[in-house]
């Protein structure tokens, strides 16, 4: 790299010698536009989908919390809203990191449950920590 460097001038040097001084400027300025209609051309990098991880994994945590611990006086409409909700934020963290998972598929009771602490511990495993101790 540090041979390429030191070429270049000396290199322009010898087009400025050879081709004169006007067409190295006219050459230098058509490059300009060549490269800035390359850069115009070239696509827009890719936008990540859906929100930041991290936002993800604070509300993770925050609705495991709520989630495991309901007051006891609570009705099972509000037991049922916050397991959803902790559902639907576990869906979106296993779409973030590409992990699959059933729990949009599987209805409510053991098998559900199950597959709940599977995804818990498969999102552990890449990192995302899930329980208050984080």
């Amino acid at each position: 790299m540090h041979a390429l460097a030191s070429f270049l001038p000396f290199a322009g040097l010898i087009a400025a010698a050879i081709l004169g001084p006007q067409r190295v400027g006219r050459l230098l300025r058509r490059l300009v536009v060549l490269v800035r209609r390359v850069e115009r051309v070239r696509p827009a990098p890719p936008r990540p989908l859906g929100r930041p991880i991290e936002l993800i994994a604070c509300d993770a945590r925050r609705l495991s919390h709520s989630f495991r611990f309901v007051p006891a006086d609570a009705s099972f409409a509000r037991f049922e809203g916050r397991r959803r909700a902790y559902d639907d934020v576990l869906v979106e963290a296993c779409r973030a990191v590409e992990v699959e998972h059933l729990l949009g598929v599987l209805p409510p009771g053991p098998e559900l449950d199950r597959e709940r602490q599977r995804v818990e511990l498969v999102l552990q495993h890449v990192g995302l920590l899930l329980d208050d101790a984080a």
